[in-house]
This record gives C-alpha cells, structure tokens and sequence, in this order.
C-alpha cells in the first residue's frame, strides 16, 4: 500500500449483473485479489491480502468465546475478486443486500481498506455541526 495509505472517494453504479467499476487508484494500491466482506456499519470492506491477513490474525487475538462467531461472520461473509479487464469487480447477492445496495456504490479510502457504501447512505454527505465539534474534540485530545 503507498505511503498515506487508501485516500479519497468516488461513486460508480452496479450494473444488472452485479459488477461495480473499482476505483483504479484503489485497485492499484489494494492489488490483486481484493477481499471483500461486511463491515459492522452496515456497508462493506475491501482489503488487500496482506491487509485482510492482518485483519484475520487480529480476530484471532480475541477471546475464545468471541473469536468463533466473529470469525465466522467477516470470514463467512468475504469473497475474494479479481477485476475484470474493465476494473469491474462483480458482488454477490448476500453482500448486495447486507450494505443496500440498490444502484450507484460510494468508495472511501480509509487507510487501510476502501469501505464500500450505498451511495445514498454514505457518511461523508452528513458532517454536521456536532460531528464536526466531535471530531475537533478527539484532534485536539490527541494534540493534532
């Protein structure tokens, strides 16, 4: 992954067969294959191999009494995909319908993984004012 890391965002559509253009920065820097899985906020994730290793090492760090279902959810829910000459990356059904999705699909790089968004859901259209004084909050917490 370069230096700063996965940065920026963009908006493609789903086509009829479930295929999505993925970003070409982002499939640069993610690689080939691309993990793809569900993410806590209801929109999904895409790693590289090396990203998604490290994902899976930190699921095994858990509590026993954890590890097994969590594990099971992110790893039960990934799929592995390679793009297509044109960049497409096709999803299937289950991950669809997890994030939402219905037509257009929002990007975010995220430093480390590109989260996958229904466009019409995606964070970075709601930064209010108490999101805002949030986060100046936390920045200042941690003297940036």
């Amino acid at each position: 992954m370069g230096e700063n890391g996965l940065v920026s965002n963009y908006t493609h559509n789903l086509d009829s067969k479930n295929r999505v253009f993925f970003p070409a920065k982002f499939r640069e820097e993610l690689g080939s294959p691309i993990v793809i899985t569900v993410n806590i906020d209801k929109c999904l994730s895409a790693y590289s191999m090396n990203e998604w290793n490290n994902f899976v090492e930190k699921l095994k760090s858990l509590p026993k009494t954890q590890v097994r279902d969590i594990t099971r959810f992110f790893c039960g829910n990934a799929i592995k995909v390679i793009p297509d000459g044109q960049g497409r990356v096709m999803l299937n059904r289950e991950l669809i319908d997890f994030a939402g999705i219905t037509d257009s699909i929002t990007f975010i790089g995220c430093g480390d993984r590109v989260e996958m968004w229904r466009s019409d859901r995606n964070p970075l259209g709601g930064l209010d004012e108490n999101f805002l004084s949030q986060i100046s909050d936390t920045m200042i917490d941690l003297g940036i």
